[in-house]
């Protein structure tokens, strides 16, 4: 049964190249995905278990080489929760001069921004932390808005949004490890042998579960460190239960948009959500 499940799991086929993939920035997890890589006409969502920098990092160096690969566009940055640091994105590869911050006052503006960045066809990626819930409704919108327009939207969302129905082609879930203090060293002549291990025990220790893939298996795992100049060093590879979660979609969604009437009503819910 459990092999039934996962194949079930997986029934849905990997994507049809319909443009050249770019990397998340990890070779291990590149190799997780069927293209090698993240499509640029799709979603990808990195789910957070707390709040922590850990997944916005994680997808702002995939934004990183999606700049790298398409030079002279801009990243478009959706800030709903007011707290996006520039430095750190500069610091993580992202040129400051190529960086487009929008800082929307509510859920539906956040919403609309984004579809818009997406469907224009003119940024190289959107990057966009979502704290609030978001509808079925809207994420179909968008995805269909990176599908119009080829470009790939990185979204961070918070672990509310872990298990349910998502329209995004790959879902990370992303969680930290307790550091492990590094210890002192006293006798010298061990010191250089023990460096490069103290020096690792000085970042943060984060764990990576590949939750939704279309045509690949889920359940893999990773546990990694982002550690100087950017770079993501992978520590260790396990391949977790692959029946946990399946590819679902809302059913019940209708192929094209809501009523004006409606969505904006649905939009109302939402801010009245944000606000409280």
């Amino acid at each position: 049964m459990k092999s039934l499940r996962a194949k079930v799991g997986c029934i849905s086929t990997a994507r049809q190249s319909g443009g050249r993939g770019f990397s998340t920035g990890c070779e291990a997890m590149d190799q997780w995905l069927p293209t090698g890589g993240l499509h640029p006409s799709t979603l990808t969502e990195w789910i957070a278990a707390h709040d922590s920098a850990a997944a916005g990092s994680l997808a702002m160096a995939a934004a990183a080489n999606r700049l790298r690969q398409i030079p002279g566009r801009p990243l478009v940055i959706v800030d709903c929760s007011g707290t996006f640091y520039p430095p750190a994105a500069v610091s993580m590869g992202v040129p400051h001069q190529r960086m487009i911050l929008l800082r929307p006052r509510s859920g539906a503006d956040a919403i609309w921004a984004i579809d818009q960045s997406l469907r224009s066809g003119a940024a190289a990626a959107v990057w966009a932390s979502l704290p609030m819930q978001v509808d079925d409704r809207d994420a179909r919108r968008l995805q269909l808005a990176a599908e119009s327009g080829r470009t790939p939207g990185l979204l961070v969302r918070g672990f509310a949004a872990r298990g349910k129905p998502s329209f995004a082609e790959v879902q990370f879930y992303v969680s930290q490890q307790r550091r492990e203090p590094a210890r002192s060293v006293t006798n010298r002549s061990h010191e250089s042998a023990r460096s490069m291990t103290n020096r690792s025990r000085d970042f943060e220790v984060i764990s990576v579960t590949l939750d939704r893939v279309r045509g690949g298996a889920v359940g893999k795992q990773l546990a990694l460190q982002i550690i100087d100049a950017a770079t993501i060093r992978p520590l260790s590879t396990t391949i977790g239960p692959q029946t946990k979660r399946h590819e679902t979609a809302a059913e019940h969604l209708a192929s094209q948009l809501a009523h004006p009437a409606i969505a904006k009503r649905v939009a109302a819910r939402r801010d009245s959500r944000t606000a409280s």
